[in-house]
């Protein structure tokens, strides 16, 4: 038996497809009460968003364990330190995590974007990981390579004076290559075009200009001289 009905509100609302997700969860019961030996499948626009966003929410959770993991062994190979992988993965995370909330909040403000898309999620942090990721690693390669002949604070202070030119300069450029997405008339490319470019911003100027130095100079200690004891 096919049933057609129609929702009263917005089929493409935030509302609509929590609705459809509450009934399908409910359906099961509601079949029992009527003594009716079936199944019940939804279908339209509404239940295909609600299938699009538990996929999406789904692979978002495999998407981040996998590469946060693959990415904190590439960075213990590079550093062989594991507390500098971990923080350099963890100010990717957050950089992520505040360019999703501001760039949530942003387009909300400024263009009246009032959902978003379940595929912007994935498709943002996969780019914001992977591009400020290199970031990171200009920065901590330098680091450690005047590691070797100076004082912590020194050698940060070469690795940021000699890097952070080329960063923020191509931070700018892929901000604004990103930025280019937002002239497109659809909804998906301007609210992510606009999120990534936000992020690689706060990656840039916050992120590598004053959380990950910091972290650097309070983890990362001089090492006390030996004294040697002569008979």
């Amino acid at each position: 038996m096919k049933l057609n009905v129609a929702l009263s509100m917005n089929p493409y609302s935030t509302e609509a497809i929590d609705f459809i997700g509450d009934l399908r969860g409910e359906t099961p019961e509601l079949l029992d009460e009527l003594a009716i030996d079936g199944e019940a499948y939804y279908s339209g626009v509404t239940a295909k968003l609600l299938d699009e966003r538990e996929i999406n929410n789904r692979d978002i959770v495999k998407i981040v364990l996998l590469e946060t993991v693959l990415i904190l062994v590439l960075l213990y190979a590079l550093t062989r330190s594991v507390k500098m992988s971990i923080y350099m993965m963890g100010t990717i995370l957050l950089s992520y995590l505040s360019a999703l909330g501001l760039g949530i909040f942003l387009v909300d403000v400024l263009f009246g974007f009032e959902a978003l898309s379940s595929r912007v999620p994935v498709y943002a942090f996969i780019f914001l990981v992977a591009l400020g990721i290199d970031y990171n690693i200009i920065l901590a390669s330098r680091f450690i390579e005047e590691r070797k002949a100076h004082k912590v604070k020194d050698a940060l202070e070469i690795a940021i004076r000699n890097t952070g030119g080329v960063i923020s300069s191509a931070g700018v450029i892929l901000a604004a290559t990103f930025a280019a997405l937002t002239t497109m008339p659809i909804a998906d490319l301007f609210v992510f075009g606009f999120i990534v470019a936000v992020g690689i911003l706060i990656d840039t100027f916050l992120v590598r200009g004053m959380l990950l130095p910091a972290l650097i100079l309070f983890f990362e200690k001089d090492q006390e001289p030996v004294a040697v004891q002569r008979k």
